[in-house]
C-alpha cells in the first residue's frame, strides 16, 4: 500500500488487516478508517445483508477447521440456523415457514430430537445460500465430539462381547 503524503481518503482502496506488517500513523490510520466508513455508508443494504451472512458462513467454515479440544465449545446447527437469522432479522417460526416446515418439527431437528438429515441440510444450503455440505460437516463434527466423551466416561463399556464369554 502506498501511503505517501498528499493521498486523500478516496486513494485508499484496500482494507488493512490488523497485523499485516505495515506500520501506519495514527493519521493514515484515521484516514483508512474513514475510507472504510465512507465505503460502508455507499454499500445497498442487500451487499450490508450479504456481508454479514458471509460472516456467518466464515464462523461456521472455522469451527469446522479448528481441531477438537477438550476444551473448544461446540457450536450446533441451531446456533447457527440463529445467527443468519439474526442477519435475516427472521425468526423461528417464520424460517420454519420458509423451509416448509413448522416450529416444534424444526426444533426437534435443531435440538437432536430428530437426526438432522440431507433433507434440510439441501433446504438450509438453499435458503442461506451456504454450501450443503458444511451443514452436514457441522452435524457430524459434533456427533464426533460426543462419541469421544461417550467414549471417555466408559458409558457403553457394558457392551462388550468377552463379557459374554466370560458368563459361559
Amino acid at each position: 500500500m502506498d501511503t505517501t503524503k498528499g493521498k486523500n481518503k478516496a486513494d485508499f482502496s484496500m482494507t488493512i488487516a490488523p497485523s499485516d506488517g505495515h506500520n501506519l500513523t495514527k493519521k493514515e490510520k484515521d484516514l483508512i478508517e474513514e475510507s472504510a466508513k465512507l465505503r460502508h455508508a455507499q454499500r445497498s443494504p442487500e451487499r450490508l445483508i450479504r456481508n454479514q451472512m458471509l460472516s456467518v458462513l466464515y464462523r461456521l467454515e472455522a469451527y469446522l477447521q479448528e481441531e477438537n479440544g477438550d476444551n473448544k465449545e461446540v457450536y450446533t446447527i441451531a446456533y447457527f440456523v440463529e445467527e443468519f437469522c439474526k442477519v435475516l432479522k427472521l425468526n423461528k417460526t417464520q424460517f420454519a415457514s420458509h423451509v416448509d416446515t413448522d416450529v416444534s418439527n424444526l426444533n426437534k431437528y435443531l435440538n437432536g430430537q430428530r437426526a438432522f438429515n440431507i433433507e434440510f441440510a439441501m433446504k438450509f444450503s438453499h435458503f442461506f445460500h451456504t454450501p450443503v455440505d458444511v451443514w452436514l460437516k457441522v452435524q457430524l463434527k459434533n456427533d464426533l465430539i460426543a462419541l469421544h466423551k461417550a467414549e471417555k466416561g466408559h458409558k457403553y463399556d457394558k457392551y462388550d462381547y468377552k463379557k459374554v464369554l466370560q458368563m459361559a
